[in-house]
């Protein structure tokens, strides 16, 4: 899959790390194997084995990343405790939100797949043993950034938890037609992007169109 790499000692892990990500981003992470790892970075496959006792254990630090990377984008949008100051303010955090998760799927689509597939599953239960990263998840983010519309008065009902998974279930399928080509507008990503946050502040009971300049 690449040219042969000269490693220095104790690098190897992260190669491996580094090798299955690019092969996410070629979309070769279905095909790609421990041991064609090891030829490409010039090194055994017992060198390899030692790290990884196989696939799926790499797999599991490479959805761990994006998991990662996920989450701080999302706190980035609302950080613990930072409310809305503004219904303006509230308003674009939901917009931005969907951007984010969408614009993700799109960019990174063989990793967001295995992030919400089996691996993806098993490595959040492990993730979420840490009492730090289970304390504000992105569904946290998403579940705060809806209720600072109440907060501020945008809404009459305070949004509850199955409202938020209606929206959070919304944005994901939006992302996985986007990303798949099932929708005929796929290519135009700022509108989808843009629509499911409109119809996802809808169905929590706020109208753009009625809201007060």
């Amino acid at each position: 899959m690449g040219e042969v790499v000269k490693l220095k000692r104790g690098d190897l892990r992260d190669a491996l790390i580094d090798y299955a990500l690019q092969a996410t981003k070629d979309g070769h992470i279905e095909v790609m194997s421990l041991r064609q790892a090891a030829r490409d970075l010039g090194v055994s496959s017992g060198a390899v084995y030692r790290h990884f006792a196989d696939k799926d254990a790499l797999f599991s630090e490479i959805v761990k990343i994006g998991f990662f990377d996920l989450r701080e984008r999302f706190l980035a949008i609302r950080p613990e405790g930072d409310a809305a100051k503004t219904p303006e303010q509230a308003v674009e955090r939901c917009f931005t939100l969907a951007r984010t998760y969408i614009r993700f799927a799109h960019e990174n689509t063989a990793l967001w797949h295995m992030m919400f597939g089996r691996a993806g599953m098993q490595c959040r239960d492990e993730l979420m043993q840490d009492p730090e990263l289970a304390r504000y998840t992105p569904f946290d983010v998403s579940m705060e950034i809806t209720r600072d519309l109440f907060r501020l008065g945008l809404l009459t009902d305070e949004p509850d938890l199955h409202d938020i998974r209606y929206m959070w279930s919304a944005t994901h399928g939006a992302a996985d037609l986007a990303q798949s080509g099932a929708r005929m507008d796929f290519e135009q990503l700022d509108e989808i992007c843009d629509e499911t946050a409109r119809r996802n502040l809808r169905s929590v009971g706020l109208d753009l169109e009625k809201m007060p300049d």
